[in-house]
C-alpha cells in the first residue's frame, strides 16, 4: 500500500493512504469515499457531503485543486531520505504547478501571519490563493500580475520575525 503525505501548514504533516480495493483513501485516521469522473475530476464525501476536486499526478507528487487550494501530496517512498521529501526552505510559497501571476494581496514589507493570503494564481482555468508559509515579513515577491512561472518557481517569501 502506498502512504502520502502533504502539509497544511509548516508544521502540520497529514498521511494519506488509498484502502486496497475500495473508491476509499484515509487522510489521518478519517476515512474519505472518492470516486473518480475522469479527466483529473473527482468527488469526494466529505461529511456527507459531494465535494468536487482536480487531481494531478507527476512523478511521486499529486496535485489536487480543493476549496479554491492548491495540495501537493508526496508519495512516501523508504529509499528516498527524509530530507528529500521534506518540501522547499522555511518562508517560501513554491507554485504547485504551472501559471500566471493573477492579482497581489499584499505588498513586500508588510508584516504577516501563517495562512494569510499573499497572491492569487491561476493555471489551468482554476484561480489559487498562495499563503504564507509563516509568520513574519514580506521580504520577496518577485512577479508582478500577467506574469508567468513554472511549477516550483518561488513566488513570495516570508521572512519569519517579529513586525517592524
Amino acid at each position: 500500500m502506498n502512504t502520502y503525505c502533504f502539509r497544511d501548514t509548516p508544521h502540520e504533516r497529514h498521511r494519506v493512504q488509498r484502502e486496497p480495493g475500495t473508491d476509499r483513501v484515509r487522510v489521518d485516521a478519517a476515512a474519505v469515499d472518492v470516486r473518480a469522473e475522469g479527466g483529473g475530476r473527482f468527488v469526494a464525501i466529505v461529511d456527507g457531503r459531494s465535494e468536487r476536486l482536480h487531481a494531478v499526478a507527476h512523478g511521486h507528487e499529486v496535485y489536487v485543486h480543493w476549496r479554491g487550494r492548491a495540495w501537493r501530496i508526496e508519495r512516501l517512498d523508504p529509499t528516498r531520505s527524509s530530507a528529500a521529501a521534506g518540501g522547499s526552505a522555511a518562508g517560501a510559497s513554491c507554485a504547485p504547478m504551472p501559471g500566471v501571476v493573477v492579482s497581489l494581496q499584499t505588498a513586500l514589507g508588510r508584516h504577516v501571519a501563517e495562512g494569510d493570503a499573499l497572491l492569487v494564481i491561476e493555471s489551468m482555468k482554476l484561480q489559487t490563493t498562495i499563503a504564507a508559509a509563516c509568520d513574519g515579513v514580506l521580504t520577496e515577491l518577485p512577479l508582478g500580475v500577467g506574469q508567468t512561472f513554472q511549477r516550483g518557481a518561488v513566488l513570495a517569501r516570508v521572512t519569519a520575525g517579529a513586525p517592524p
